[in-house]
């Protein structure tokens, strides 16, 4: 039985390996990587409270992703207001009720994704160039003008301005605060602080769904309107903190100004942090030693589909594609008005228990997010949402007037939602920004964060003719499309995505740099740079 590990010799296509001693930083690398669930909770519990300060700074900072899911959970919710429909829509006789026209409501529902899908570009193109903080203040300011017209829009074309600049904010302020938090966060926080990101999405989507839910009680035009104002909520609390929030010291090293990075890590991490040993830990990441030259093709647009790096923009482009393709899309913007289009009495309030379920979930998914293993969270909890899929369009194949099916029909989505949130909704953010190098991080997130978008953009431009009533009106039957999609995404993600558990960015770049077969990261540890098989058992 071999027992002594392995060193990877060569950075090519292929691996050799030569036996070396076991020494005990081999081993003490080895024990890291295969630590007891309580092990890992320990080691979590005594990083949180040696690094309190940065994770208070993380959840101020991740908060402003709120605007994504409040904005994807309005979307849906104003559509199913009948004032809002009366307001803006026209008058659908066949079944006595105001319709949006499903042009106006694809270009409602697009608003959205178009903005975010700039916001992403903008925030890929300018974050290196004006750093981190100079993007959010950015996504404030036009968040807060934007809400402001969205709330008084007197028509259609003013409204779909409006929904324009709130998700180019949107998009500026989802891609920036995963950027900052993940590329300063210490590795044994990166993945809960990076999970994180899908937390405040369901938060934000079920405060949109409690707000619909309390306006729908209202009679009259603020019915939607309140639902519109919550909008400045968090822009406007954000706004008050951020003079006071430190530039990236990642931002600060990639311009090569070492002190301003030094006093940004101590408002971050507090005096008693090592500096110097962060700080020299970030220019190890960033490889600053390369040079100047190399720096800064590392950080253009061509670097993340380099052959170096291709592999790795895959899998974060598919970790968020497994989101739309899963039938996200459908049980989460359009729940609230599908729920009203199958006859439920009172939708919102189903919504609101829909999203609060979902909440939970996605709390207990961040709770374990560093115990379970990326792969199997991800690709295995893709394909159990894929078997809910089946039932959800095979439910919907009864017809409305079903009441069983109906009610199997709502038991089915809201835990859908459930298992979505706490799988491929919490993981796939995480896999999309821990597997990116720190040198092409802020492109590849933005890149995802555009692709991601411009399907939504494809979604919601097909949906209202798929669910309308005065379309096609599949509704549920839609998932059986979604399940086909998905398995292409699960199928590729099984073969590119690697483990990228309990590892640092300097170890997953080591594993990629010596050809480690991406499904096989699991077998091997980095120890001071050099990539060394496990012992085999």
């Amino acid at each position: 039985m071999d027992t002594k590990p392995e060193a990877v010799t060569t950075v090519s296509d292929h691996i050799e390996k030569s036996p070396i001693a076991d020494s005990k930083a081999v081993q003490e690398a080895i024990d890291a990587q295969d630590l007891t669930p309580k092990q890992q909770y320990q080691r979590l519990w005594t990083n949180l409270k040696k690094d309190k300060r940065y994770v208070l700074w993380s959840l101020y900072i991740m908060s402003l992703v709120f605007g994504w899911g409040y904005d994807s959970g309005l979307s849906g919710v104003a559509i199913a207001f009948p004032e809002f429909r009366k307001v803006y829509g026209e008058y659908y006789s066949i079944g006595d009720q105001y319709v949006i026209p499903a042009l106006w409501q694809s270009l409602w529902n697009a608003a959205s994704t178009i903005g975010q899908v700039l916001g992403a570009f903008l925030t890929g193109q300018c974050a290196d160039y004006v750093g981190r903080k100079a993007v959010l203040w950015t996504a404030v300011v036009l968040s807060l003008a934007s809400s402001f017209a969205l709330v008084f829009a007197p028509s259609l074309p003013i409204l779909f301005v409006s929904k324009l600049l709130l998700g180019l904010s949107v998009g500026l302020s989802t891609a920036t605060p995963p950027l900052y938090v993940t590329e300063n966060a210490p590795a044994a926080l990166r993945s809960s602080l990076s999970s994180l990101t899908n937390v405040i999405i369901v938060l934000g989507f079920f405060l949109s769904s409690i707000t619909g839910w309390g306006s729908s009680k209202i009679q009259g035009e603020w019915s939607y309107r309140l639902a519109f104002v919550m909008t400045f909520l968090v822009p406007g609390l954000f706004a008050l903190i951020l003079p006071f929030l430190p530039e990236s010291p990642v931002w600060y090293v990639k311009q090569g100004r070492d002190d301003d990075a030094r006093n940004a890590i101590i408002k971050l991490f507090g005096q008693n942090g090592d500096v110097e040993e962060r700080l020299n830990f970030i220019k190890s990441e960033l490889q600053v030693a390369a040079g100047e030259a190399n720096m800064a093709k590392q950080t253009s647009w061509r670097a993340i589909f380099s052959k170096e790096h291709r592999s790795r923009t895959l899998v974060a482009v598919l970790g968020l594609q497994s989101q739309n393709f899963s039938g996200g899309y459908f049980a989460n913007t359009y729940q609230t008005y599908y729920f009203e289009l199958i006859g439920q009495s009172d939708p919102f309030g189903l919504t609101a228990i829909s999203s609060t379920l979902q909440f939970l979930s996605n709390c207990v998914a961040v709770a374990v997010s560093d115990i379970l293993p990326r792969r199997k969270s991800l690709i295995g909890g893709g394909s159990l949402l894929c078997c809910w899929s089946v039932i959800i369009a095979g439910t919907s194949l009864a017809g409305t007037a079903n009441k069983g099916a109906n009610t199997a029909l709502l038991a089915f989505m809201m835990t859908w939602s459930m298992l979505y949130t706490a799988t491929v909704g919490c993981f796939g953010w995480a896999v999309a920004q821990e597997t990116a190098s720190q040198a092409t991080r802020p492109k590849t997130i933005a890149f995802s964060l555009m692709c991601q978008q411009l399907t939504a953009l494809m979604l919601s431009s097909l949906f209202p003719f798929f669910i309308n009533p005065d379309q096609l009106n599949w509704g549920g039957k839609v998932m059986f499309l979604f399940v086909a999609a998905e398995v292409v995404i699960l199928g590729t993600l099984w073969f590119f995505q690697p483990e990228t558990k309990n590892r640092t960015y300097h170890d997953i770049d080591c594993l990629y740099a010596k050809g480690v077969p991406l499904r096989k990261f699991d077998k091997f540890v980095v120890d001071d740079g050099i990539v060394v098989r496990k012992p085999r058992a």
